[in-house]
């Protein structure tokens, strides 16, 4: 399973790029594993977007989440199921090959975790050429109903732990 997981990480690699100026649609993704002692969580998110203006891109995510603990527990229990995102991207700066943005958005759970977030994901972004683009995101700031896919309870917050940490890799055209 492991290899299977690790040899569709590097076909989605394959996949990338961002901000072109004479594209205006692209296509990627984004996924983060984390593998620990207590638990074991995946995430594998394909997306799609349109570039509005230099400062601003509207897109949308469809990706699947699995967490697994491994330590069976029934306050701990395995889930997994859908998060659709719809989000905006406003670009911060762009230096040289570097974009600095942050994306606005919605996250809705679906499956063993139902439930909504809203917030914004900060990243940054290194344009490879004029077609692929890699990306990382770092952490989430907003509200959270308490039934999402990381370790948040109701509320609002900053979280900046491992579990919100992606790589995303694009291709416009």
């Amino acid at each position: 399973m492991n290899k299977l997981i690790f040899a569709f990480i590097i076909s989605l690699m394959t996949l990338t790029g961002l901000h072109a100026q004479d594209y205006k649609w692209w296509v990627g993704g984004h996924t983060n594993l984390w593998l620990g002692d207590n638990r074991s969580t995946f995430n594998i998110a394909p997306e799609v977007g349109y570039i509005l203006s230099p400062k601003f891109t509207l897109a949308a995510s469809l990706g699947y989440y699995s967490s697994t603990y491994n330590s069976k527990s029934i306050f701990k229990p395995d889930v997994s199921g859908f998060i659709v995102n719809p989000y905006i991207r406003y670009t911060v700066f762009k230096k040289g090959i570097i974009l600095g943005f942050v994306d606005g958005g919605v996250d809705f759970g679906l499956g063993d975790f139902e439930g909504v977030q809203v917030g914004f994901k900060p990243g940054i972004a290194i344009l490879l050429n004029e077609r692929f683009t890699a990306a990382t995101q770092f952490g989430f700031i907003g509200y959270n109903d308490g039934k999402d896919v990381g370790d948040r309870s109701k509320g609002f917050g900053i979280d900046l732990s491992g579990y919100c940490t992606t790589i995303a890799f694009f291709y416009s055209f």
